[in-house]
């Protein structure tokens, strides 16, 4: 074990010690209390011993020690001629040990059982426990690898009261040693004697001298060199050595800035294990909790004793194993196209692998309550012991359950107090402005001094208290629901719901005193406003992972535009998964995405676009919207915008009392006939929902075939397909009241959609005997909220080599204005085939934005006239031969093809060409050039003549044939 690498000793601490963890749950201890005849100490399990083998282990590996002991092998006990009491030499100290673990927790609450020369009158006192408790450490109120934590730090009572000459420790690290047994109860509490019995340790660590391994004798301090976890340290720090004088020794330390610590030797007493000296030292380096690393320099000096070196140094650097120096940065592309990208992670030392999280933002519309189906995303920290999803009759606020939370015991010998139980949400959540956390509660038998805390924490570790604690209201509880709404705090969080005892004092209602009443608090419908979240898709795992590929392969999903994931990653040291390093946030960009002004000005904007490959045009359509304040009521004003299809024997338009939400009218749909398959009716709308809004409506059901259901359906090409959202099956009952109804319409988010309602029977089924006052299904008060409505849509033909369009009069269809909102898409067009719409981009025009100011030249004629092309003055936009600055400079169309030849005149001494010129263009130089050879031009003795309109060059003629072009210059 490699103490300075600080990596391998937090790997080392997951893989080795934490694995011992939970082992109250494994004790599985066959012991009795109440007796004391012989096999009443009872037995523990080999998983138990394991666990207690393991974390003795740990420690000897972080001291430099052979970390290959054993516990509970069947060694048996050492028996010396001058021992008082003498137990079977055939007796083990497995067997021993857990006789004096009983009589440790027989005699409490005496304390003669932690005697290592216990008197016969100890209750359950055998030879054997005497035997293991002369040559064991004793230990009440800790067990099994408990106990060996506080055998090592030596700060705690219980380990045979303060122990300056650490001398647990100095047996547990005895250099050579290779056996040793443990004998564990895991204690008791009484409650309706309202009493408790602790748990108890005894281990055997004084070795036979057979059992000794031959050892080459080392230094041996405790903390350690070089990096320890802090929750281990303690206030008592030793160094040993076999046969070690230090008597006279000294001990300095010093901290990072060479500071002399303060430091009081408080034993150097022999008989402990190997011989050692103790000191304990400040409070500073005591701590058991740091923030950042930090480090502390001991020298012992002045050691006597043959061959033992005369000074020991070293460095001991306490350290969070929570906590890593390092986290993993990905790096990569923040707009990738929907097809993905290739992203690198850095390394992390010592990692045994890095994961990749992908996540994708969305917004938070969901509920959390307990049900059945869907299955709710928390995380239980609860004892178990009571059921966490109660149906506790008036308790369950909607649905059939609720969360709950209760003390199960009011003691636990384990925790040596009451256990807090706690519920955590399992969703990375993102609070915008005014976000909150909305949930309903109704207390139940619940102390003044029980309290229910909201806390919110950015690493899963730190919690914070959110909003005001809820405290009990004694034995009455709460009459009905109250409705909570705490403020959560803007950026990335976690949210945990906490049930605590505030004073330890005082008395508490716990369920197994009242197992048949509602003790405790009950929670539903936990919701959250002005939030989204990260749904978590998939996590990449390997070692030494150094890229990964993002697509919808790796994402398990479809990659669309638009969409926000976080690419995080995060180390695994030990079997441990550390939290995610900082995120990498990316929005998807895809063939068709348009980028620019969200508030143009009212003389329009370019906005660029990424082309389709495969495309020879496209269509740019640009939608105006406006706001939709729509409810559709079946009132008779304003008259309802939908058509139906019925059967006649019914009306679609239904007073009957207690079925309707509002008004004095609800639609009504239901077979009526045995025959009939579906009834519906269409909401005649265009609407166009946000990423928030959802399909609002109210209904009531009456008597209805379980095998017919109420359809909510959406469509997106104007009815020729519907998708169903929403299905309500029948009840052959009718419903006591109108219930409202929700449904998101956020995978339709700024597409245009129609909706229907429609009852269908479901294949095989059969309707009911139609009754004509009570039958069917009531719907009422439906809209769309967060949505709009289409005005009117125009579209425009774009070039197959545009980059970019235009939004401006002629590509609305009318002049833009204050107020207006559009929606802004393109498709391609391959031959004849129409490809599917883009990604939207929603744009509202202002007279109160800037106009831009366009660059002179050819560049402000290009982005002015011809925005979107892409054209470059010695490019050929349309491919007539003739490059786009010719044309510009020429006032030619660079979008059409076409023919401009010069006219040419020869005459006896000259040769001249000459063409319209409309206009001189700022930042051109017009010349001429004339070769005889058509390989070597000069514009020597050109000449250039503008005039009324017209450009003329001339040149003088040559002795044979002569040659004269054009020769236009971006200056």
């Amino acid at each position: 074990m490699d103490t300075s690498d600080r990596s391998e000793v937090v790997s080392f601490y997951h893989a080795i010690y934490m694995a011992s963890e939970g082992y109250h749950k494994r004790i599985a201890w066959t012991g009795n209390y109440a007796s004391t005849a012989a096999g009443a100490e009872g037995t523990v399990s080999e998983a138990f011993s394991g666990d207690v083998e393991r974390r003795l282990n740990y420690f000897r590996a972080m001291s430099g020690l052979p970390a290959a002991v054993r516990v509970n092998t069947g060694g048996t006990v050492r028996v010396l001629s001058e021992d008082a009491h003498q137990p079977a030499t055939n007796t083990t100290k497995m067997a021993a040990s857990q006789r004096s673990a009983l009589m440790i927790a027989r005699t409490y609450p005496g304390n003669g059982g932690l005697s290592h020369s216990p008197a016969q009158s100890c209750t359950a006192w055998t030879s054997a426990a005497w035997n293991a408790n002369k040559n064991g450490n004793l230990s009440l109120g800790f067990f099994g690898p408990g106990a060996v934590d506080a055998y090592v730090k030596e700060d705690v009572m219980g380990t045979s009261a303060w122990n300056l000459d650490a001398g647990h420790r100095r047996w547990l690290f005895l250099q050579g040693a290779t056996d040793f047994a443990t004998g564990d109860t895991p204690g008791v509490f009484n409650a309706s004697a309202n009493t408790v019995r602790p748990p108890t340790n005894a281990m055997y660590v004084v070795p036979k001298s057979s059992e000794l391994e031959a050892v080459s004798p080392v230094f041996v301090s405790y903390p350690p060199k070089g990096y320890l976890p802090a929750k281990l340290n303690t206030p008592f720090w030793s160094l040993t050595y076999p046969g070690a004088d230090f008597s006279a020794a000294t001990v300095s330390m010093t901290d990072t800035a060479s500071n002399p610590v303060a430091v009081s030797v408080v034993s150097r007493r022999s008989g402990y294990g190997d011989n050692g000296i103790v000191w304990q030292v400040s409070a500073g380096a005591a701590t058991k909790e740091v923030v950042s690393d930090i480090s502390w320099n001991v020298t012992v000096s002045n050691i006597q004793g043959a061959g033992v070196p005369a000074q020991h140094s070293w460095t001991v650097t306490l350290i969070d194993p929570e906590r890593l120096n390092q986290s993993p940065v990905i790096s990569g592309a923040s707009s990738p196209m929907t097809s993905g990208a290739s992203y690198s992670v850095s390394a992390v030392s010592g990692a045994d692998e890095i994961q990749a999280g992908l996540a994708l933002r969305k917004n938070a519309n969901w509920t959390e309550g307990a049900e059945d189906s869907p299955a709710a995303k928390i995380i239980d920290r609860t004892s178990g012991s009571y059921p966490l999803r109660a149906t506790t009759a008036g308790y369950v606020k909607t649905g059939a359950k609720a969360f709950r939370l209760t003390f199960p015991t009011r003691y636990d010998p384990f925790l040596n107090g009451v256990p807090e139980q706690i519920i955590e949400l399992d969703r990375d959540m993102i609070p915008g402005v005014s976000g909150k956390l909305n949930f309903q509660y109704r207390r139940g038998l619940m102390t003044g001094a029980s309290k229910l805390a909201v806390e919110t924490s950015t690493d899963g570790r730190n919690w914070t208290l959110a909003g005001n604690l809820i405290s009990g209201l004694g034995g009455a509880g709460d009459s009905l629901f109250q409705s909570a709404a705490i403020n959560l705090p803007e950026g990335l969080l976690r949210v945990r719901l906490r049930y605590y005892l505030a004073d330890p004092s005082s008395a508490l209602y716990a369920h197994e005193d009242y197992p048949s009443q509602p003790t405790g608090i009950f929670i539903d419908d936990i919701s959250t406003t002005n939030c989204t979240w990260l749904e978590h898709s998939v996590t990449l795992a390997g070692a030494g992972i150094s890229s990964f590929a993002f697509n919808s392969s790796t994402a398990g999903v479809p990659l669309l535009a638009g969409q926000e994931w976080w690419l995080r990653a995060r180390a695994v040291l030990g079997g441990k998964a550390f939290p995610w390093g900082p995120a990498k946030v990316v929005t998807l960009s895809g063939p068709l995405q348009l980028s620019g002004p969200v508030v143009p000005p009212l003389s329009g904007a370019d906005y660029n676009f990424i082309s389709d490959p495969s495309a020879d045009s496209y269509r740019l359509e640009v939608v105006r919207l406006a706001a939709a304040s729509w409810t559709e009521g079946a009132e008779t004003s304003p008259a309802p915008q939908v058509t139906a299809d019925i059967s006649p024997s019914y009306g679609l338009y239904s007073n009957l009392k207690g079925y309707r939400q509002g008004g004095a009218l609800a639609f009504r749909l239901g077979l009526s006939t045995a025959a009939d398959e579906v009834d519906s009716f269409t909401i005649e709308r265009q609407i166009v929902p946000g990423a928030t809004s959802e399909l609002e409506f109210w209904t009531r059901r009456g008597a209805m075939s379980k095998t017919n259901a109420l359809h909510a359906e959406v469509s997106t090409d104007e009815g020729a397909t519907w998708t169903s959202v929403f299905a309500l099956p029948g009840l052959q009952k009718a419903e006591k009241k109108v219930l409202r109804q929700a449904v998101s319409l956020a995978p339709w988010a700024d597409r245009s959609i129609r909706i229907r309602f429609a009852v269908r029977k479901a294949a095989g089924g059969a309707n009911l005997k139609w009754n004509a006052k009570s039958s069917g299904v009531w719907i009422d008060d439906i809209r769309v909220t967060d949505s709009a409505m289409l005005v009117s849509t125009h579209e425009s033909v774009v070039s197959g080599s545009a980059v970019k369009v235009r939004l401006n009069a002629a590509s609305v269809g009318e002049s833009l204005t204050d107020g207006m909102t559009l929606r802004l898409r393109m498709r391609p067009v391959t031959g004849a085939s129409m490809g599917g719409w883009g990604p939207a981009l929603i744009v509202n025009p202002s007279s109160s934005s800037a106009e831009p100011a366009l660059p002179a030249g050819f560049e402000g004629w290009a982005e002015s006239n011809h925005a979107g092309l892409g054209l470059s003055f010695d490019g050929d936009s349309d491919r007539d031969g003739i490059a786009d600055g010719i044309e510009y400079a020429f006032s030619l169309d660079p979008t059409m093809a076409q023919a401009s030849p010069d006219a040419l005149a020869v005459g006896e001494e000259w040769l001249t060409i000459s063409r319209p010129l409309p206009e001189v263009k700022e930042g051109i130089r017009y010349g001429a050039e004339w070769a005889d050879d058509l390989t070597s031009w000069s514009d020597e003795g050109v000449e250039i003549e503008i005039l009324d309109g017209v450009i003329r060059a001339s040149v003088p003629k040559g002795e044979s044939s002569r040659f004269l072009r054009w020769r236009i210059e971006a200056e």
